[in-house]
C-alpha cells in the first residue's frame, strides 16, 4: 500500500502544463469543428492529460499560405480555424498527444508547449486602441501653463537651489 502512494506522488510530481494551438483545414466547416476539437480533447484524456482551459476555434486567414501534403497531394491553404487547449499531463503523455495529433489529417499544423497554469493572455489592442491610448497619455501629461510673475520665479528658484 505504502509503494502504491509513492509511486502515485511520483507521478503527480511529473505532470507538467502544456498547451497545443492547432489550425484545423478550412474544409471541415463550422458544422465538422465541433466532432475535431472533441477529437483533440479525447487525444489529450486518453493519455490521461486533463484539460482545463481551451477557447473553441475560429476562423482566421493566414499570414502566409499554409501546404499539407493529402492523398499525396500538396495543397495551400490561406485560410484555418485556430484554437488552443492547455492541459496537465506527464512529459511522456504530451510526446504521444503530439504523434497523435500529427497523424490527424484535418489538422492543418499544431504546437504543443510547455507552458503555466497562470493566463499567459495579452489583452488584444487594436493599432486604433493604442494610439488612443497614446493621445490620452500625452493629454494627460500636457499640464495648462500657468502665468508667474518675476518675484514668483525668483521665489520659485530660491527653493529650488541648495545651499
Amino acid at each position: 500500500m505504502e509503494e502504491e502512494l509513492l509511486v502515485t506522488e511520483h507521478v503527480e510530481k511529473d505532470r507538467g502544463i502544456y498547451e497545443v494551438g492547432y489550425h484545423v483545414l478550412p474544409m471541415v466547416g463550422e458544422e465538422g469543428l465541433g466532432k475535431e476539437v472533441t477529437t483533440v480533447r479525447d487525444a489529450i484524456e486518453s493519455q490521461g492529460g486533463s484539460v482545463f482551459a481551451d477557447e473553441y476555434p475560429k476562423h482566421l486567414d493566414l499570414a502566409y499560405p499554409m501546404v499539407k501534403v493529402r492523398a499525396n497531394k500538396r495543397t495551400a491553404y490561406h485560410s484555418a480555424y485556430f484554437g488552443w487547449m492547455k492541459f496537465e499531463a506527464t512529459p511522456g503523455a504530451a510526446e504521444a498527444i503530439g504523434d497523435v495529433l500529427k497523424k490527424n489529417e484535418h489538422i492543418l499544423r499544431f504546437l504543443l508547449v510547455k507552458t503555466v497554469r497562470e493566463s499567459t493572455l495579452a489583452p488584444k489592442k487594436t493599432l486604433r486602441d493604442r494610439r488612443e491610448e497614446l493621445q490620452r497619455g500625452d493629454e494627460a501629461k500636457a499640464e495648462p501653463k500657468v502665468e508667474m510673475t518675476e518675484e514668483e520665479l525668483d521665489k520659485t528658484i530660491e527653493e529650488l537651489v541648495i545651499n
